[in-house]
């Protein structure tokens, strides 16, 4: 994987530059010279850092492991741990890849990932944390930058959760340093809310994130193709119930169910900064697992959640066959009408867990 050629991915940790050379011997051909320059790089730092200075001799700082590196991941894209699904960074088709994987007749495995904006917050996200490693769950979560930066204690308490989040096997991604709708303002101010979002996580992570997520979910052509440029993956979500809106988490868990039922699966947005999102999660999380899939009985519907890489991955082998969300949503609404139809017939007004054409026949 490219965590091992380029020696870091957030989230996935840093192997040696022995392990690194090792899988570069077994790619080389793909890998070529710009994972060797990383590996020069790597072994540079390594060397530096184990290396005993002189006695007095002024400590120089350690050398940087790696540039950012977006510039990588464009030039090794077979590579990566995830597959390079919207290159141009298009939004329709960034919407229409958060629904996931169409689903297979044959199997009735639906994947669910779960996304957390506007964090860290030390005061609600490490209940976050332990929700999620309660069920052995996997997130990603999309950063503010600005609230990592500085040298006040509420700064430093928001550096400690995000290397708590790393340590506990979550990924990191970009939410812009201010929160800002970056269609309302100028370009310039436009590109510096990615650019210094993603410098003020990679100070405190040692790389820069490469999963990016505009805040409400806006972009313009501009954007677009600024985004597109640095290789960043363009993050949205299918599922989401407004829970920076609403205080009472039994509503916002049945909100979050509804839609997962209906669509199947998808990319779960929510926001680590909430506490009714604290008091919703252990719920959601709850009610997914006692309709977990069971791959000895695959002929029967049931959910899987999942990290983002592993969801990317499997909606590159299961792309939906629709060429937007609209036209999805409205195959969803037919789909619906004739299950709903089939149950009136037979007597039994009750929907089922998920619409037919997203279940074993």
């Amino acid at each position: 994987m490219i965590a091992l050629a380029a020696g870091t991915w957030l989230g996935l940790g840093r192997p040696s530059p022995q392990v690194a050379r090792a899988y570069y011997r077994e790619n080389s051909g793909k890998i070529e010279h710009v994972a060797r320059d990383v590996l020069e790089r790597a072994e540079r730092a390594t060397a530096h850092q184990t290396n005993v200075a002189p006695a007095g001799a002024p400590s120089a700082p350690p050398a940087p492991l790696l540039q950012p590196l977006s510039p990588l991941f464009e030039s090794l894209p077979d590579l990566l741990p995830w597959p390079r699904l919207n290159r141009d960074a298009g939004l329709n088709r960034a919407w229409l890849l958060a629904e996931g994987p169409e689903p297979d007749p044959a199997d009735g495995e639906r994947l669910v990932t779960f996304t957390f904006d506007d964090g860290p917050s030390s005061m609600t996200t490490p209940s976050i944390l332990r929700a999620l490693h309660q069920y052995g769950v996997r997130a990603t979560f999309f950063l503010i930058g600005r609230y990592l930066d500085g040298d006040e204690p509420r700064a430093e308490s928001a550096r400690e959760v995000v290397r708590e989040i790393l340590r506990a096997g979550h990924v990191v991604g970009n939410h812009t340093h201010d929160h800002t709708l970056l269609t309302s303002v100028p370009h310039t101010r436009a590109l510096e809310q990615m650019d210094q979002g993603a410098a003020s996580i990679e100070r405190v992570t040692g790389s820069r994130p490469v999963f990016f997520r505009p805040p409400y979910g806006r972009v313009d052509p501009f954007t677009q193709e600024a985004i597109a440029a640095r290789a960043w993956e363009l993050v949205l979500w299918s599922v989401e119930a407004q829970d920076m809106l609403t205080d009472d988490p039994t509503q916002l868990a049945a909100s979050i169910e509804g839609q997962i039922e209906r669509n199947g699966g998808g990319v779960v947005l929510l926001h680590d900064v909430r506490p009714s999102t604290v008091a919703a999660l252990p719920r959601i999380l709850a009610w997914l697992d006692a309709r977990k899939y069971d791959a000895s009985h695959p002929e029967n519907a049931g959910y899987k959640i999942v990290d983002l890489a592993s969801f990317l991955r499997a909606t590159a082998q299961r792309p939906q066959p629709y060429p937007n969300r609209a036209a999805l949503e409205e195959a969803r609404k037919q789909d619906y009408i004739r299950t709903r139809a089939e149950a009136m017939r037979r007597g039994n007004a009750a929907r089922p867990l998920i619409p037919r054409s997203r279940r074993s026949e």
